[in-house]
């Protein structure tokens, strides 16, 4: 089983920008996340039920469908189990697996921090609200941490083909080493995006589209300005996945003043360890609202998703999501804080 990047990965995600790496986790180190997922969905699944918003639980479905039936009643289920943001233990030692570590050591060095903003991605089949469009993930934050080596892993829990909605990249998009003008809000939703006819212009006309399967035990691994974008699910079954985030602790984070990245591995420290607990204890969706000065919905039913990159990015297309955000809220400019 795959542990360190070889030299010719080193240079593919050095040069394109991504790289796919096989046969990296098996099966006994992703199942406990599958676990804790397969709670939350069961929490949720309560919640609803309690409500009223739902009259059937889906007990007798399994991972890959459950949510799907949730949302076939109530529609949205899928957003609320993104949005809520609830760290498991299970995916917090995912983060901090030893080898994947290793890994991100080869690039950044022995100072590792996990960066406050990962994702579970909640991909229920035919359904636009979790279906992400191009973008870079540094337009996500200010600034100040667009030169901020920040690598991520897109880790799916099932074989992530076409067909489920896998990742697509942007060969060599990072290059450019900038962040491409990006609008806010893609249709409906809450995501920024590069208008697909802006990229090349911008970015390279040497560009190249490239659909990266990743089989499950694999992962994606991506420089913070690789322009990337999800397919649509076009299967019956959920394409559940979750992105993890690292960067030197020691540089700009971008994350608005809202929540510092956790010490996970240092040179300096070794016998560190992070609290887990306490960090994931702070909501960064709602000290956001906090911080930002602009309202987040409190009503844990609501499917509306605001957030500060609304404000670093022209609002070209108005709907619910933006209408919550405060467009007076303070300029982003001086929430450099890292």
């Amino acid at each position: 089983m795959a542990h360190l990047l070889s030299e010719s990965q080193l240079e593919q995600f050095n040069t394109e920008g991504f790289v796919v790496v096989n046969d990296f986790f098996s099966a006994e180190e992703l199942q406990p996340v599958i676990d804790a997922i397969t709670v939350l969905v069961g929490e949720l699944a309560d919640d609803l039920f309690a409500a009223g918003k739902i009259k059937d639980k889906c007990e007798n479905e399994g991972f890959y469908t459950r949510l799907s039936k949730l949302e076939e009643q109530f529609k949205g289920a899928a957003v609320l189990l993104h949005k809520k943001g609830k760290l498991p233990l299970e995916l917090a030692t995912l983060w901090s697996n030893p080898r994947l570590l290793d890994v991100i050591e080869q690039l950044i060095g022995p100072e590792i921090a996990g960066h406050p903003v990962w994702n579970l991605r909640t991909k229920t089949p035919n359904n636009p609200s979790v279906t992400v469009p191009w973008h870079q993930d540094a337009a996500y934050l200010s600034g100040a941490s667009d030169t901020t080596m920040q690598p991520t892993a897109w880790i799916p829990l099932i074989d992530a083909v076409a067909e489920t909605g896998c990742m697509e990249v942007m060969r060599y998009g990072h290059q450019a080493g900038i962040v491409a003008p990006h609008e806010c809000c893609t249709g409906p939703t809450w995501y920024i995006q590069i208008p697909e006819d802006k990229i090349k212009p911008t970015l390279g006309q040497h560009l190249e589209q490239v659909i990266c399967e990743v089989p499950f035990g694999g992962f994606l691994l991506i420089n913070q300005l690789i322009p990337h974008r999800s397919l649509e699910n076009l299967s019956k079954r959920i394409r559940w996945s979750v992105d993890l985030r690292w960067q030197r602790p020691d540089l700009p984070h971008g994350f608005f003043g809202v929540k510092d990245p956790i010490l996970i591995r240092s040179a300096k420290e070794p016998n560190h360890r992070p609290d887990w607990a306490s960090w994931g204890a702070v909501d960064r969706h709602t000290k956001s609202a906090e911080t930002l000065n602009f309202k987040w919905d409190e009503d844990r039913f609501s499917t509306v998703i605001s957030g500060p990159w609304m404000k670093r990015w022209p609002i070209t297309s108005h709907n619910a999501h933006t209408a919550a955000f405060n467009a007076d809220s303070e300029d982003i400019s001086g929430w450099h804080k890292s």
